[in-house]
C-alpha cells in the first residue's frame, strides 16, 4: 500500500485510480461494441471504425481532439496501397495498368508513387523488363508503363490489328445476318 503525506496525496491517488477505474470501463465497452459491429451490417462497421479512432485518439496524447478528422491529411502508406492493386496478369497487361490506373486515381494515390506500388505486382516477362530499366526509368510511371506495353507488344500496330479483325467479323456477322 502506498504512502501518503497528505490529504491531497490521498485525493490524488483517489481521482486516479477513479480514472483508472472509468478507462477500464470505457476499454471494456469499446471492445464488447467493437465484438457487437464485427458481426454487423456496413452501416454499423463505419460505427467500429469510428468507435476505433475515438479509442485512438483517447489513447494518443499527441492527438488534437479539437481537430476534426478530416482536417488532418492521412499520410500516405505505399503497403496499405500495394493491397489495392489488382493482381497483375501476363496475358493482359494493357487491362492491368488501366485497372491500376484506376484504382490509383480512386485512392488519390500520390503520382510520384504509382512506379513503386506497379513494381510490387509485376512478374514474369514484367519483371525482367522492370529490372532492365534503369533506376531514374523505374520511379517514371509513363516511361515504366511504354516499356512494359512495348514489351507485351502492345503498341500501335496491334490496335490496328485489332480494329481489322473487328471489321472483319463484323462485315461477317452482317454477311449472316443478311443471308
Amino acid at each position: 500500500m502506498p504512502q501518503f503525506s497528505d490529504v491531497s496525496d490521498i485525493q490524488l491517488e483517489l481521482r486516479r485510480l477513479e480514472l483508472d477505474h472509468a478507462r477500464e470501463e470505457l476499454q471494456q465497452q469499446f471492445e464488447f461494441k467493437k465484438l457487437e459491429l464485427e458481426h454487423a451490417e456496413p452501416q454499423q462497421q463505419l460505427e467500429l471504425k469510428k468507435l476505433e479512432l475515438e479509442m485512438s485518439r483517447a489513447s494518443d496524447p499527441s492527438a488534437h481532439p479539437t481537430d476534426p478528422p478530416s482536417s488532418r491529411p492521412r499520410p500516405f502508406r505505399a503497403e496499405a496501397a500495394v493491397k489495392l492493386v489488382p493482381k497483375f496478369s501476363e496475358s493482359d497487361v494493357e487491362t492491368f495498368l488501366i485497372s491500376f490506373e484506376k484504382v490509383a486515381e480512386l485512392n488519390i494515390f500520390p503520382p510520384d508513387t504509382y512506379a513503386a506500388i506497379l513494381q510490387a505486382h509485376l512478374t514474369g516477362k514484367a519483371l525482367k523488363v522492370f529490372t532492365e530499366l534503369s533506376v531514374e526509368e523505374c520511379r517514371d510511371y509513363p516511361t515504366l508503363k511504354a516499356a512494359l506495353l512495348q514489351a507485351y507488344s502492345v503498341v500501335p500496330e496491334v490496335y490496328r490489328k485489332r480494329f481489322r479483325n473487328l471489321s472483319f467479323t463484323l462485315r461477317l456477322i452482317l454477311s449472316l445476318l443478311s443471308a
